[in-house]
């Protein structure tokens, strides 16, 4: 494993929280919260100013907020009139947090989680009514949401489904930006050095816009047979215009089924307008399906990802291939890799 046999991985899972360390032949799993309690949707969050404190979002136990690395917890909902929660992100500069929650809203902290600020003004836009789950109850969910590292006031975020949304002022006034995109939205990215191209996961594929997200085209150049996006975007730290996700050839309804998903990962060198598909490493055909992606940001060609099946894979080459490295845990939802 190289480089990565000294990092840690947190991985969310259908039931519980979990620590992988490794221990010189693999890994020594350990739950260190919510097992019977909540499951997870979003991966955990390490401060950008100390990765001892953890913000972890649950779907039934709201935010919660590690100091000692896992060990004990705190619940962090002042302010949060949703506990459901579907993504987490925390800007590089300033630290502050927004999370997307179910039914799709948006909650800001400026104190590390002490205290929650809702984003009123998403709520009025009149295209809610068009917002809706994929499955009963058909509530919406704020699934991704992106944020340009040099510029605190430009967020993006993903809603399944209801297309994409942006704010230009820090989260206090919203659009939505739905010209051209699926309303299927599954994972949002901004780059960091063209913040005009936005590059958007659905269900129906990849898009992408070149006018900050005002206007989208399909992006699936490379990609054959398969366009359902389970798994987030994934970004390569030091060479931006690089990402990687995956896709499955079926939908979620067939997952459960023998036939599966069908899955492939998918990389793009030139900010999403072109792909190339990669299985290798993979079982052929690939029937489970990933959920979680994370790229370990030390060693930025060195990805991870975890399968609705508990198993959860390296990949040392920027996801052109592919080595399980543990298994047995419940369906893994989100995985977060430890930095140095």
């Amino acid at each position: 494993m190289g480089a990565a046999k000294n990092r840690t991985l947190y991985m969310g899972t259908a039931d519980g929280l979990y620590q992988a360390e490794p221990d010189g032949e693999g890994y020594r799993l350990t739950c260190i919260g919510f097992k019977g309690q909540s499951s997870f949707r979003a991966p955990v969050l390490l401060d950008k100013d100390d990765p001892r404190t953890i913000y972890a979002g649950t779907t039934r136990s709201g935010m919660q907020r590690s100091r000692d690395a896992g060990r004990t917890w705190q619940e962090i909902d002042n302010g949060l009139v949703y506990k459901d929660i579907w993504s987490i992100v925390q800007h590089p500069k300033t630290g502050t947090l927004i999370v997307g929650t179910s039914p799709a809203a948006a909650f800001i902290s400026e104190d590390r989680g002490d205290s929650w600020t809702e984003c009123e003004q998403l709520q009025r836009l009149p295209t809610t009514r068009g917002w809706h789950g994929p499955v009963p109850p058909h509530i919406s969910r704020l699934k991704g949401i992106s944020v340009h590292p040099d510029d605190p006031n430009l967020v993006y975020g993903a809603i399944e489904e209801g297309w994409a949304i942006r704010s230009l002022d820090g989260g206090k006034h919203w659009e939505q930006i739905d010209d051209g995109v699926d309303h299927d939205g599954h994972s949002i990215a901004v780059m960091p050095r063209n913040p005009k191209v936005v590059v958007a996961s659905t269900g129906k594929g990849l898009f992408r816009s070149e006018d900050a997200g005002s206007h989208w085209n399909p992006a699936n150049d490379g990609l054959t047979g398969r366009h359902y996006t389970p798994a987030p975007l994934a970004m390569h730290s030091s060479r931006p215009d690089v990402l990687v996700t995956a896709v499955t050839a079926n939908g979620p309804g067939s997952w459960s089924k023998p036939e599966g998903g069908d899955t492939a990962f998918i990389r793009s060198e030139d900010q999403g307008r072109s792909w190339e598909m990669s299985t290798r490493g993979l079982p052929q055909p690939c029937t489970t399906v990933p959920r979680a992606l994370a790229v370990d940001v030390d060693d930025p060609n060195r990805l991870f990802t975890g399968m609705i099946d508990g198993t959860v894979w390296s990949s040392a080459d920027g996801g052109e291939s592919w080595t399980q490295v543990m298994g047995g845990l419940p369906a893994v939802m989100g995985i977060t890799v430890s930095p140095n």
